[in-house]
């Protein structure tokens, strides 16, 4: 992958994930769900990012690293 798109697609992942953390949280808090559709957009983004930063740019979804890993083996 190109390094520009994917520190673009870091930044657009944690943005995300940036703006639905306050929304989770003070719902949470509250113990009640939101009452604004842009706050359940914003809410539904959570585990969207969530799941798009462990697959593509956390360290446990890293298939470099597994492939660098089971080359090492052989």
């Amino acid at each position: 992958m190109n390094p520009a798109c994917r520190v673009m697609g870091l930044f657009l992942v944690l943005l995300a994930l940036f703006q639905s953390l306050p929304v989770a949280v003070e719902a949470w808090q509250a113990r009640q769900w939101p009452d604004v559709p842009s706050e359940w957009i914003r809410l539904a983004l959570l585990p969207v990012s969530l799941w798009l930063y462990l697959r593509y740019f956390s360290i446990l979804g890293c298939r470099q690293c597994e492939n660098r890993h089971n080359d090492d083996v052989r």
